[in-house]
């Protein structure tokens, strides 16, 4: 137990160290009179290639970040921070989620948790920064899905008045707000730079991960390659999103009844043994002193847990 603490310990002094190494090293960050001076005096050696074109950077330091880049398990990770819209590099989220882990073991520990007991509540410990990735992920698709149709009425507008399409996306830039406004303009900027406006389309879609978005990229990529009426386009696809939400709002409505059952009936074990514990500890004691309690415990946990998903699985309605 004592070396399983001091490893943890020099383990968390290793993660922190790290991290403050991430957030005060700047090596790589030029400033305007380094690139001015470099360029003045002749430019880009012959032997060494100009590299223009996009790449994600995972981590500051080199060695950890051409690790991460091998791995295409960091790439899904590095997608889902794009589309919660955390602008953290993988190589922080995974340092404070490593952090996490060994503050909560250190913390098991000195309150004499036995080491298995204390490794597993670590683990879940981990689970949430990735959860929370989940949720900003949920959270920033359902504002884009609600602006998304003001935007596209917006470039309907722009095209009508006859601008062009990249006008059309400078325009939705300005005029709306986050996260709507902030990916356009990631649009502009990328087309800014040369990119093909099919691949920034694509790239676009990845970055939201929206049926209505992968909808709309589609539909303006076949356009571009058939032709046809684009204003028209959009108004279809924004009115076809509005009977969409209406459809998903009704939905909501109707299945609002099954969600509160399944919380009343995932809340009322606790609050029943709560409520014991206060009035009869005597009757909740004897889970902890009976060798038995432990596996009833997890029994009760494990059937909750099932019951508790196929509750969810029969209010969601996929659209």
């Amino acid at each position: 137990m004592e070396y399983a603490f001091a490893a943890a310990l020099f383990f968390l002094l290793l993660i922190i160290f790290e991290l403050l190494y991430s957030f005060f090293n700047k090596g790589e960050s030029r400033s305007v009179e380094r690139v001015m001076e470099r360029y003045s005096k002749g430019g880009v050696p012959d032997e060494q290639e100009l590299d223009i074109l996009y790449y994600r950077k995972f981590s500051e330091i080199k060695f950890l970040n051409t690790i991460l880049n091998a791995s295409p398990m960091i790439r899904r990770l590095d997608s889902l921070m794009q589309q919660g819209g955390v602008k953290m590099l993988v190589g922080v989220y995974l340092l404070l989620t490593l952090t996490i882990g060994s503050v909560t073991y250190l913390f098991c520990s000195l309150v004499s948790f036995p080491m298995v007991l204390g490794a597993l509540i670590s683990c879940l410990a981990m689970l949430v920064p990735f959860l929370y990735l989940k949720f900003r992920r949920a959270k920033r698709r359902s504002r884009f899905e609600a602006l998304f149709p003001d935007a596209l009425d917006l470039m309907g507008y722009s095209l009508k008045a006859g601008h062009s399409i990249v006008a059309s996306f400078r325009m939705v830039e300005e005029e709306m707000a986050a996260p709507v406004g902030e990916e356009f303009g990631r649009v502009v900027e990328e087309l800014n730079f040369g990119m093909d406006l099919d691949a920034s389309l694509r790239n676009f879609s990845k970055r939201i991960d929206s049926t209505e978005l992968r909808f709309f990229a589609t539909s303006v990529i076949i356009q571009r390659e058939t032709g046809g009426n684009l204003v028209e386009m959009m108004e279809k696809i924004s009115e076809v999103i509005r009977k969409k939400f209406r459809f998903r709002e009704k939905v909501k409505a109707l299945s609002a009844e099954g969600k509160l059952s399944a919380g009343i009936l995932l809340a009322l074990p606790f609050l029943t043994g709560a409520a014991l514990l206060l009035t009869s500890p005597e009757y909740l004691t004897v889970l902890a002193s009976d060798p038995i309690g432990p596996y009833l415990i997890g029994i009760a946990v494990t059937m909750m847990s099932i019951g508790t998903f196929i509750m969810y699985r029969l209010v969601q309605l996929d659209m």
